[in-house]
């Protein structure tokens, strides 16, 4: 691993050969700069606009547009409805169910400039191939393939190209869902989730980005997080997102996770025999509560005899589940990966690990960046090229290319085009049709299937327990390291371990003592030191080195790693052996920037108890005079009980908002850009998430101090930036209590756009990404959320243009139109008809540091919670 990630040279060189061109100050290169200053400022550069002579029909007129798009995460499609200014993507909003960050941190890749590598000769390649086939079997190794379309072309390829051999590979695989069907059913099946209709939610070892449709599930869970709501449990081996989430939750190692599955069985009369432990009154209370209307949620990378008996478990219960199809024709699996590092001809076109293709035959690399290899081939990028998928419903979905490939591209449907020497046919009338009103070309089909009887029989015996078990799983950010490329995700932190730009080793505080590295660990901790030991993980033949990082909420015996920082091809879990090297990485988390101290940031309710609260009386106390009342009185309120810490509206507003990423150094010094910052709680009551913004104060301390008046009050009641006022004292930052703004300590925008060296920033394909109603700050500013102002004055002069008023709920803030439980709600309080007048109302509404008596704009809503009375006195 290297120290260093982001930017290739620290921003503090590069500001210095701004300041001082001539080298190091020395006595004659004072002089020559004190001359050069007498030129005063430095000549505006001034770019003359040329308007059409003829306008295009293309061009809308204002430069705003939506089109429909569905681009595919690992071989998914997520459908969404994209935003372009002057026929540029700048944005994207779910336009079904919810939308995970990759396609939306997927706009950086588009105009990345590392994308570049030498011009393709595509017919060259497609020459090249054709005479490796006829020597002999190539493989083709693809991604996970859900496209009918691709499928059709790669049958065609192989009866034209015998010796043509597709693998799929995926590091995170969906095999064992399918092979948990065919135990239970009979044949394989994709099951299909509608957990808002169930009473009772188990989750079994599952997180929303490991999950297809993990952002979608969180979503239908959301619903019911208020009065009446659901009682969701989990049981997990690792620390995930929406364990953190349930009523009650009990952490046990991988081996331990599917002997209570088998236990629960049991105790439901699937499986013959009792249950060998209670686990502390958990699972008799457990199997109470399901037996009133549940559902259990598996993870995917259970073994196939878990999944089977998750299978049965819906069925015994009538849980609200169907089965399609399989949305992969063949599975993708890690195995593909070893037997591409044995064969003599490859053409490697997945995602995610990729292995050595050197001293091969014939070999070549299909990939969205160049890569090392004899033939390296750019991929297009979703938003370049036309394409079918599936998304985790079963629905299939067709993407657009919305502009032409910037590097000449092409996609995978069109390289087994290429291939056979045919061009793809234009849009059929229906799919012209499908996606101008925004629905799938096909829907799913559900399946009727019944389980078989005799299960027991059919398991397999279940995993041997190990001393310390490790588990293999996706990122939160990069997944398999398929986006290690994207800044915006590299920067983004990790839940829970707040981490950004690294990977780390999670393990338990008892088997951090085992090792002998607690001690050392918390005392960094206490003095904000960031380098943790370096250790050495030994498993299935392979070692690696990874960092140490202490995780409260896993339980002994567990271990979790990113599939981006270490990859093993075989099945996990795995046995694993830690050795301390003696040496310590620097990791960076964002946990403690900012942080508000001891205070009670997030309140806990239960749900009777928000029930019979009453909305108590805001106090206004202020020897400031009152502002004057405009039109409108925007305002916000965070439902804490729908808000899952995933980060999404961190990256949102990111890209809404021109936001640039600073690097690891940076961060390191607490100087992250975000607008909006998650805090994380351990407490009594598990594990909490708290969205900070900028609260927009009706009283800020921020404006009072501000000697330049770049901080003000509008009569709508929004904090504003005049940017070209600021001249950085920092006196509005040392005076917020909320600790929510940011400073351009350096040229950041413009080393973002430029990567890295700000000189670049007016050559870079990056400045495209930027929007244009947002300006791009510069060094010496301060910044913070302004509540999207700039889609404030949209709406505004949209409704002015039609000659009407704004609607209820016409603006929407990027933070909430991406929230997968709709967390977040932006309003008018002068509209009578906006739910954020309910929401005022509610008992267990409340303001952030209300002792402070700033009058937020921006209120919460108490995280509720369900408990099972029976377990309330022994689980959190």
């Amino acid at each position: 691993m290297k120290a260093r990630r982001g930017f290739e040279e620290a921003l503090e060189n590069t500001l210095f050969r701004e300041e001082f061109p001539f080298g190091a100050v020395t006595r004659r290169g004072f002089l020559a700069l004190g001359l050069a200053s007498l030129a005063a400022c430095t000549p505006n550069v001034r770019r003359k606009g040329v308007p059409f002579v003829r306008q295009p029909e293309w061009v809308v007129e204002g430069g705003r547009a939506e089109y429909v798009a569905a681009p595919p995460h690992a071989g998914f499609a997520e459908p969404v409805l994209v935003r372009t200014y002057q026929e540029r993507p700048l944005f994207m909003a779910p336009l079904a169910e919810a939308m995970s960050p990759y396609p939306l941190a997927g706009l950086y890749a588009l105009y990345d400039p590392a994308r570049k590598g030498k011009a393709p000769d595509w017919e060259g390649f497609f020459a090249a191939w054709r005479r490796a086939l006829a020597e002999g079997e190539t493989l083709l190794v693809l991604p996970r393939v859900t496209s009918p379309r691709l499928e059709a072309l790669l049958e065609r390829a192989q009866r034209r190209f015998p010796n043509l051999r597709p693998l799929y590979f995926e590091a995170w695989s969906l095999e064992n869902v399918y092979l948990g069907a065919e135990l239970l059913f009979g044949r394989r099946a994709w099951p299909v989730y509608r957990p808002e209709a169930a009473e009772t939610v188990l989750l079994l070892d599952l997180d929303l980005h490991e999950h297809p449709a993990g952002y979608a599930l969180w979503g239908a869970l959301a619903k019911r997080r208020v009065p009446p709501m659901n009682r969701i449990y989990a049981v997990e081996s690792g620390a995930s997102l929406l364990g953190t989430m349930a009523d009650h939750r009990l952490a046990l190692k991988p081996s331990g996770v599917e002997a209570f599955l088998r236990a629960l069985a049991q105790a439901l009369g699937i499986l013959p025999g009792s249950p060998p432990s209670d686990y502390g009154g958990f699972l008799p209370a457990l199997a109470e509560d399901l037996e009133r209307g549940g559902l259990l949620l598996p993870g995917v990378h259970l073994s196939p005899g878990a999944q089977a008996l998750a299978m049965a478990v819906n069925a015994r219960l009538q849980a609200p589940v169907a089965y399609v199809e399989p949305p992969e024709r063949v599975a993708a699996t890690p195995r593909a990966w070893a037997e591409a590092q044995e064969a003599p001809r490859v053409v490697w076109a997945a995602e995610g690990p990729e292995p050595d293709l050197k001293g091969k035959a014939f070999a070549a690399r299909l990939s969205l960046y160049p890569r090392s290899a004899p033939y390296s081939l750019p991929l297009a990028h979703p938003l370049e090229t036309t394409q079918q998928a599936r998304d985790a419903f079963g629905r299939l979905w067709l993407s657009q290319g919305l502009l032409l490939p910037l590097w000449g591209g092409k996609g995978l449907e069109e390289v087994l085009a290429g291939l056979l020497g045919e061009e793809l046919p234009a849009y059929t009338p229906e799919e012209k049709r499908a996606l101008a009103e925004g629905r799938p070309l096909e829907e799913a089909r559900p399946l009727a299937l019944t389980p078989r009887p005799g299960l027991e029989g059919r398991l397999p015996p279940p995993p041997e327990e190990a001393p310390l078990e490790l588990t293999l799983r996706p990122d939160a950010g990069l997944y398999d390291g398929r986006y290690r490329e994207n800044p915006y995700l590299q920067e983004l932190p990790r839940p829970l371990t707040r981490l950004v730009w690294d990977g780390a080793l999670l393990l338990s505080e008892k088997d951090a003592e085992g090792l002998g590295l607690l001690e050392g660990v918390r005392a960094r901790e206490r003095k904000g030191d960031g380098r943790r030991p370096l250790l050495r993980v030994k498993a299935e033949g392979k070692e690696g080195l990874l960092p140490l990082w202490v995780e409260p909420a896993l339980p002994a015996g567990s271990a979790v790693a990113s599939l981006a920082h270490l990859f093993l091809p075989g099945a996990g879990p795995y046995g694993v052996e830690l050795e301390a090297t003696g040496r310590d990485y620097p990791l960076v988390s964002t946990q403690y920037h900012g942080h508000l101290g001891e205070v009670e940031a997030v309140r806990v309710m239960g749900e009777e108890e928000a029930l019979k609260a009453e909305a108590h009386g805001e106090k206004h106390i202020s020897f400031y005079p009152p502002w004057p009342e405009g039109e409108h009185a925007w305002a916000m309120s965070v439902d804490l009980s729908r808000c899952l810490g995933c980060g999404l509206c961190t990256l949102a507003c990111q890209v809404e908002n021109n936001i640039p990423v600073v690097g690891k150094e940076e961060v390191a010094k607490g100087r992250e850009m975000h607008w909006i910052r998650i805090d994380r709680y351990y407490s009594e009551e598990g594990v909490l998430h708290q969205p900070v913004m900028c609260q927009h104060c009706e009283k800020a301390p921020c404006e009072a101090v501000c000697p330049v008046a770049a901080t003000e009050h509008s009569p709508e009641g929004l904090n504003l930036m005049v940017y070209n006022r600021c001249v950085g004292t920092k006196y509005c930052s040392a005076n917020c209590p909320y600790k929510a703004r940011r400073f351009n300590f350096f040229s950041y925008g413009e080393a973002f756009v430029g990567k890295g060296d700000p000189r670049k920033a007016k050559e870079s394909p990056l400045a495209l990404l930027m929007n244009p109603e947002v300006t791009v700050r510069s060094r010496g500013v301060m910044e913070k959320c302004t509540y999207c102002v700039q889609r404030i004055e949209q709406a505004r002069a949209q409704a002015a243009v039609e000659g009407r008023a704004l609607r209820t709920g016409e603006i929407r803030t990027a933070c909430q139109e991406v929230c997968p439980g709709k967390a977040i709600h932006f309003g008018d309080l002068k509209d009578p008809e906006d739910p954020i007048q309910a929401h005022r109302k509610e008992g267990r509404h409340y303001f952030l540091l209300e002792e402070a008596n700033t009058w937020p704009r921006t209120g919460y809503l108490a995280h509720l919670k369900n408990k099972n009375p029976k377990l309330e006195a022994n689980h959190g």
